[in-house]
This record gives C-alpha cells, sequence and structure tokens, in this order.
C-alpha cells in the first residue's frame, strides 16, 4: 500500500514537470499559439514580456500546475508558501528538462545554426 502511495505521488510529481515544459513549449515556440502571442505582445503591457520569456512564463505554468494537481507539499504548514515552494521546484526542474532537450534532442540546437536563423537544405 504505503510502495502505491509513493509511485503515485512520484508519478504526479514528473507529470508536473513534463506538463510546464510542455505548455510553456506550446505556448510561447509553437506555430499553432502564434496568433494569440501575436495579441497579447500588440497591448504592449507587462503581458507582453512575460510571453516574450519562457524562463518567466514557465514560472506561472508551474503555479497553475501545481495547483490544479493539488501537489503542494505540506512542507511548512501554510498552503501558499508550499505551493510556491512546490511551483519553484517544478519550475526549475522543468527548466533542467527544457535544457537538456535543446541542448541533446533538438536538431535546432545545433550551434552551426543557432544564429542563421534557418537550416541548410534537407535538414528540416
Amino acid at each position: 500500500m504505503l510502495f502505491s502511495v509513493i509511485a503515485v505521488s512520484v508519478l504526479k510529481f514528473l507529470s508536473a514537470v513534463l506538463l510546464t515544459e510542455a505548455l510553456t513549449e506550446l505556448v510561447i515556440k509553437s506555430e499553432i499559439a502564434k496568433p494569440i502571442r501575436k495579441f497579447i505582445k500588440s497591448g504592449g503591457t507587462w503581458l507582453d514580456t512575460l510571453f516574450s520569456c519562457g524562463y518567466c512564463f514557465s514560472v506561472w505554468v508551474a503555479v497553475g500546475v501545481v495547483f490544479l494537481l493539488g501537489l503542494t507539499y505540506n512542507l511548512t504548514g501554510w498552503y501558499w508558501v508550499d505551493l510556491t515552494i512546490t511551483s519553484v521546484l517544478i519550475h526549475r526542474l522543468s527548466n533542467y528538462l527544457h535544457n537538456f532537450n535543446d541542448k541533446y534532442l533538438d536538431k535546432y540546437y545545433d550551434t552551426r545554426y543557432i544564429n542563421s536563423g534557418s537550416m541548410p537544405e534537407g535538414e528540416e
């Protein structure tokens, strides 16, 4: 019984990290969310900055994911403090996942193409 409770807790935690990374990538970089980003950026508010920075945006995605999954760990006894601590932890781990993905798995990370803005012929 204890093993299944721990397994569910670990699975929920890892799901929160993956979900935070996936939602951040979807909103900040995907073509499907481009019209939404353009609309928000045209307003010239603080949201412009938020939607231009994946690191900044992932903080708020982590807060939402932790809140919706009910993933706060009772570390201090104060719900909002525990929510913040858990969110920052999920946020940081999703950033490590993002950096690993960009460096080792994403074909666009290749330093030959970072500043060129396009891939060579035949590699798209």
